[in-house]
């Protein structure tokens, strides 16, 4: 009878440890900060693409995260002979002033290390933060020292300048700052500013900030983080530019 109760009592840890540590998993996927990443391996005639950014790139909030998140769906559109992996960090920002910088990131260094022949580029949603914005300038400078360090690699990609998303106000909400602090006017200076920096470096844009506009309902209640069918307008977007080269 011992014996068998210290069974039990065994086998009950062993089941919560596990769905303890599959919870964490997924809620560490599902918020963005997890190492779990999309493997697929690069054979010798595969065009790298590399899509870098933050929350939004990563896929934060979307239900089914492996199957729809935008770079997963991009691999998709894209089909055999291209190689998609998903650089994004949550919370990061472009700018190293930011709470959370991207460059300080080992992603960072690994999205560098791939050697992409092609950049997709998603930044400034939290650099809008409250805590984060300073100056236009100051995140002008930063970002396009971030582009260069992808511009001057030695495979010498093909960068794409893709605007931040659309942000929207949680329901019964109308002014002042949005869900996590962050500032749709100075979201406003950051589609400016990407669109500037893209002239001056010679930059393709994606326009996802019009292509989210007025579709309130390609988004999470928060009205930042797009849902499984923004994350697909978003590739879709992204797929249409390589597409056209």
């Amino acid at each position: 009878m011992v014996k068998q109760k210290t069974k039990k009592k065994f086998l009950l840890v062993v089941i919560l440890l596990v769905t303890v540590i599959s919870s964490l998993g997924f809620l560490a996927t599902f918020m963005g900060v997890s190492t779990i990443r999309h493997d697929h391996k690069v054979r010798g005639n595969d065009i790298r693409v590399a899509a870098v950014g933050d929350n939004i790139t990563y896929g934060f909030g979307v239900v089914n995260w492996y199957e729809k998140n935008y770079p997963i769906t991009l691999q998709n559109l894209l089909g055999t002979g291209y190689n998609v992996k998903n650089f994004g960090y949550s919370g990061r920002t472009a700018t190293t002033t930011g709470d959370y910088p991207y460059v300080d990131e080992k992603i960072y260094q690994k999205s560098l290390t791939y050697l992409p022949n092609i950049v997709v580029i998603m930044f400034g949603t939290n650099d809008s933060k409250v805590q984060n914005w300073k100056t236009k300038e100051e995140f002008k400078e930063q970002y396009r020292k971030l582009l260069l360090s992808y511009i001057q690699l030695e495979s010498k990609p093909v960068v794409y300048l893709c605007t931040p998303a659309t942000p929207y106000y949680v329901i019964g909400k109308t002014e002042g700052p949005m869900k996590f602090n962050i500032q749709k006017d100075k979201v406003d200076v950051v589609v400016e500013t990407g669109k500037e920096l893209a002239e001056e470096l010679d930059l393709m844009v994606i326009d996802i900030n019009e292509v989210t506009k007025n579709h309130r309902q390609w988004f999470n209640k928060d009205g930042i983080h797009p849902n499984a069918d923004g994350a697909k307008a978003i590739a879709n977007a992204v797929y249409d530019a390589i597409a056209k080269g």
